[in-house]
């Protein structure tokens, strides 16, 4: 009995480890690791977290039309000084104008060359319709598109990339960043035309440089092919926001 109570015990002791590792650390099988962040995390020291191994960041930068994240432009000059390859998301709210929304971004980030593209982070339906939703999403990424001269990534969970996403042609051009959490092997999309490019494994990560919970990702490539989905080189701005023509129709109406 005591022999079968001690196996027991290295054999739980063997699995709560296996557990965290795979929860709340790197993921095995994959080189090249990375986090998002946003006001949550406060102000992030991003030498920390390169010396951690962590290669990439996505961090957070507005929302709706009006809402900017106040650790945003801390953070960003903070990564930039420390060469981390980074990007900044936009969290859209399906309710509100997509040409204000991506207006509202354009006119806080300014990206360079070697940066990531932009991210919509899309995951709430705010009681909207799923074809508004598609629709107002495509305003967003086609606007942003333009202005920064790279397709945007879209970052969303798995049960509403199925919801929306699954199997429309008009999305199939976008890299897909996926939140699927609880998951031992890399998550299946389901969809004969497209796989992820990031995986968004757990909330409940830890990375030196960042007190509490952090958000931890993989790239499902090399450095290199990471590097290559990058901005190539400067876009021509002098003047971030969007202008929109009079003439479009208004959202939702088409």
């Amino acid at each position: 009995m005591k022999k079968f109570l001690y196996l027991f015990c290295v054999v739980l002791a063997l699995l709560v480890c296996v557990f965290f590792n795979l929860t709340f650390r790197k993921r095995p099988g994959y080189s090249v690791h990375g986090i998002d962040v946003s006001h949550y995390q406060k102000s992030v020291d991003f030498k920390e977290v390169v010396k951690d191994g962590f290669s990439f960041v996505f961090i957070k930068a507005t929302e709706g039309k009006h809402l900017k994240d106040h650790h945003f432009d801390e953070n960003w000059k903070s990564a930039h000084e420390e060469e981390i390859i980074k990007s900044a998301y936009h969290f859209f709210r399906p309710k509100i104008d997509p040409y204000a929304q991506a207006n509202w971004f354009a006119q806080h980030v300014k990206l360079d060359k070697g940066d990531l593209p932009p991210v919509l982070d899309i995951e709430t339906f705010d009681g909207v319709s799923i074809q508004t939703i598609r629709e107002n999403a495509s305003i967003w990424l086609n606007l942003i598109e333009k202005k920064y001269g790279i397709r945007p990534i879209i970052y969303t969970n798995y049960s509403f990339y199925h919801d929306v996403f699954y199997n429309r042609k008009a999305f199939d051009k976008y890299p897909i960043w996926i939140a699927a959490y609880g998951k031992v092997f890399k998550p299946n999309l389901q969809d004969e035309r497209k796989e992820w490019s990031m995986w968004q494994y757990t909330d409940k990560g830890n990375s030196r440089g960042i007190d509490g919970d952090v958000d931890l990702n993989v790239f499902y490539g090399t450095i290199e092919d990471l590097q290559r989905m990058c901005i190539p080189g400067k876009y021509n701005v002098n003047d971030l926001k969007i202008h929109i023509p009079k003439s479009l129709p208004k959202v939702g109406s088409r």
